[in-house]
């Protein structure tokens, strides 16, 4: 039985492994043909996944690509991503909530914060609402743009 295990993690944009994204892991047996056997897609820390940050992967490729004797049609460059071929350890009892980092919401482009902000009557509540962020994370923002002179 020839088996293929591959693991799917985001990088940041150091080019470091982002632990913290969702990682999918794509188990390939081709013993009788190239077939997927297991797929699995994890959140990181038991957060949740969101459809905006699963990866895209193109499977038919995938499983041609590591088939005996095939041809795996030429396909664009793609960036370098590191591939983990660490174990993958059995998942472990989910973090509490304290030792869950909180995630980072950028911020969209200042024009448009500033507009809203102007908008909305300078209400660092009703930003965060528009956003669909928390309120400290809308008040860091204005607190940035405050700092900057973008704001009042």
């Amino acid at each position: 039985m020839s088996e293929y295990v591959i693991v799917i993690t985001p990088t940041g944009s150091d080019g470091e492994p982002d632990l913290t994204g969702p990682q999918t892991t794509v188990r390939v047996d081709t013993t009788d043909g190239p077939r997927i056997v297991e797929l699995t897609v994890r959140a990181a820390g038991g957060a949740g996944l969101h459809n905006r940050a699963l990866p895209t992967v193109d499977f038919d490729l995938l499983v041609r690509a590591i088939s005996p004797g095939s041809a795996a049609p030429a396909a664009e460059p793609a960036p370098a991503a590191p591939v983990s071929l660490a174990p993958v350890a059995p998942a472990a009892s989910a973090p509490s909530v304290e030792d869950r980092p909180r995630p980072y919401r950028k911020m969209p482009d200042t024009d448009v914060v500033v507009a809203a902000y102007g908008e909305l009557g300078g209400s660092v509540g009703a930003v965060a609402k528009r956003f669909g962020v928390p309120r400290h994370t809308a008040q860091a923002w204005v607190s940035r743009l405050r700092k900057q002179g973008s704001i009042d």
